[in-house]
């Protein structure tokens, strides 16, 4: 659009009328590139048929000219913290409008300057607030989830999500027509910030207004028990916090009372405090001062007992989870951890090395039965559970590791035996309800004892190796994430040769044919034909002299598109069925071979009750051998849920 007039685009007012928008499309564009915390915007994509789609994965540069369709900014800057609170409320969820004016006389209530805009021709709403310091992504989803459970409308996807959550800014035309209508001054947003501690201000706020997080999940994680209330704890014995924690508990809370209170939480989970424990010490401990007050200006004001349970309750959840997720803060009862850990991330760190100094070998389709990319990513899943673990050891069965790469059982089960040969270790066999488990080759080890050998050189202090470890994980998971998809897995799909090839294109920057080439290990023109399909499908761009990964959810687009979407999810599902199976089995060998059990005579019916712990009795046929088919079948329906409601 060149002029004004081409340009105006209609806009509901608050009054339920049409207006005309002030700006032209190139100068909605420019306001949208002074307020983006990042270089690019992400831009709406077209069908076939020239209808502008909902469906924002195309990265725009903020110096190029406005794009033809519409645009979403992103509210995160580059290091993935929020320079932006945006609360998007849509009519379909609920009563927009009115929560967006309970949201806004909460922030007038702070003093939280703010901008309140009509979305489109269906009247949904947007929140803006500018922050006045970048706000760490956990604390922003918290507060979105916190706002949810009392403001039904609000989509909570643009603030839980920093790598891609987006929303239009004001002025910005919507694909429906019409444009982002600011009930207030664009300077509000553009002039003005909300203070520092906003965030906290305002979650306090919704908790003392009856504001609850989502219900977590009911199952524990690894090395959390629950005590006699039922609140979670990390198992094994109390012990007292160190000195420097100590003092902290009984020191002052700070300017950054959330912090301090996160902090101390996360030590008494780490020394094996109970829920109890810190509900005793917060009715006097000055470090806890958050649970007991929040902050409103300057001073802070006393909560109401059941808000005070809540944020306590909460944070020491989180807590725990934490504790239980980074083993590395949990070391008290296993004083050998951070050693091994450290041995663990070496040896891992020595089998990636040498696996990415041979390209070729997996990128073979047909030739050597080991040079299989297939192999490459079981390798790069085993690893991932050894740094995970910090154990050398692992045990993994053929359905986890098709879960985690996307490969079929059967293809990982192949791959498992083509890598025992020169790259991992069977331990031990599968037994019962265990899986096999695998070491990576002693060539890898770090407890070679000649000194003339390089890796016995190469040994760090445990202390360096910690971050090694994490780094290496994220690196592992990544891969396998972005390659695990229903774009490149399912049958028709674009296939995995180019999963492999858009495994290695950057979403920032740049990458030319010939670093791919290099990298994969095939030739140029192989490149190419594969370049040229994932640009046709809308996964991939021109970037400079390269090309460049467009957003992630770009995938899922392109999964409905083929008609390949709810392939792994299915497959998924078809796994837990035959586990729940496997394990129904388990039990009925564990209880036929176990003496003075009931006996039942010839009754056929296994609906009957049962002395297996936890089972029904296992499903047999006229000659009373057992039916798997069938008890497929029933587990299928649900049986070993308590009822017999067909599953889709």
């Amino acid at each position: 659009m060149s002029t004004r007039a081409d340009a105006n685009q209609q806009g509901l007012l608050a009054d339920g009328t049409f207006g005309v928008s002030p700006y032209t499309h190139e100068e909605a564009w420019a306001i949208a590139s002074r307020l983006s915390p990042r270089d690019t915007i992400r831009v709406a994509a077209r069908d076939s048929s020239g209808e502008i789609l909902n469906q924002y994965d195309r990265l725009w540069d903020l110096d190029g000219p406005a794009p033809t369709t519409t645009w979403a900014m992103l509210l995160a800057d580059d290091d993935l913290r929020f320079r932006y609170l945006c609360f998007d409320f849509d009519n379909s969820n609920g009563p927009a409008a009115r929560d967006a004016d309970r949201l806004s006389y909460w922030l007038d209530e702070l003093n939280v300057p703010h901008l309140v805009c009509i979305s489109g021709p269906s009247g949904g709403r947007h929140i803006w607030v500018r922050l006045e310091a970048p706000a760490d992504a956990a604390a922003v989803k918290e507060l979105a989830h916190y706002a949810r459970s009392i403001l039904t409308s609000l989509d909570v996807q643009p603030l839980t999500n920093p790598a891609s959550g987006c929303v239009r800014p004001p002025f910005a035309p919507h694909r429906a027509g019409g444009y982002s209508n600011p009930l207030g001054n664009i300077g509000l947003l553009i002039d003005r910030e909300a203070g520092e501690h906003t965030i906290e201000q305002l979650t306090a706020l919704l908790v003392d207004l009856g504001a609850e997080l989502p219900p977590t999940e009911t199952t524990l994680p690894h090395g959390a028990i629950l005590d006699g209330a039922g609140n979670p704890r990390i198992r094994g014995p109390k012990r007292p916090l160190s000195a420097a924690m100590d003092a902290a508990l009984h020191g002052p809370a700070g300017a950054d009372a959330s912090h301090t209170l996160a902090r101390i939480l996360i030590a008494a989970a780490n020394s094996r405090w109970s829920y109890d424990d810190i509900v005793g010490a917060a009715a006097t401990a000055t470090g806890l001062e958050h649970a007991r007050t929040r902050r409103v200006g300057n001073d802070r004001v006393r909560r109401s007992p059941a808000s005070t349970e809540k944020v306590l309750r909460s944070a020491w959840h989180y807590a725990v989870r934490f504790v239980a997720s980074h083993p590395l803060n949990a070391t008290g009862d296993d004083p050998d951890y951070r050693t091994r850990v450290m041995s663990v991330t070496t040896t891992v760190q020595r089998a990636l090395e040498r696996a990415d100094s041979l390209p070729g070998l997996w990128a073979t389709r047909n030739g050597r039965v080991e040079g299989t990319r297939s192999q490459r990513a079981v390798l790069d899943a085993l690893c991932l559970y050894m740094l995970q673990s910090g154990r050398p050891v692992v045990e993994a069965d053929v359905r986890r590791l098709s879960a985690d790469t996307g490969y079929g059982r059967t293809t990982v089960s192949v791959a498992l035996t083509a890598l025992a040969r020169h790259w991992i270790e069977k331990v031990a066999e599968a037994e019962g309800v265990h899986a096999n488990k695998y070491r990576l080759h002693s060539r890898f080890s770090t407890e070679i004892s000649d000194p003339n050998r390089t890796q016995a050189r190469m040994r760090a202090e445990p202390a360096a190796s910690l971050p090694l470890q994490q780094t290496l994980a994220q690196e592992i998971g990544i891969r396998l994430g972005l390659l695990n998809h229903d774009v490149f897995t399912a049958p028709r799909s674009l296939g995995r040769a180019r999963g492999l090839l858009y495994m290695h294109i950057p979403e920032s920057g740049s990458v030319g044919v010939s670093d791919l080439s290099m990298q994969l290990g095939v030739s140029t023109s192989s490149v190419r034909r594969r370049l040229a399909r994932l640009v046709s499908s809308g996964l991939i761009e021109r970037a400079g002299g390269g090309w460049r990964r467009i957003a992630l959810s770009a995938r899922d687009f392109v999964a409905r598109s083929l008609n390949v979407d709810g392939h792994l999810a299915r497959r998924a599902r078809l796994y837990e069925l035959e586990r729940a199976r496997w394990a129904w089995w388990q039990a009925e060998v564990t209880w036929m071979e176990r003496r003075s059990k009931r006996r039942r005579g010839r009754r056929p019916s296994h609906f009957t009750e049962s002395d297996r712990p936890g089972y029904v009795a296992y499903p047999r046929g006229p000659s009373r051998r057992c039916d798997h088919r069938a008890a497929m079948e029933l587990v299928r329906a649900g049986i070993l849920d308590g009822g017999f409601a067909q599953v889709a």
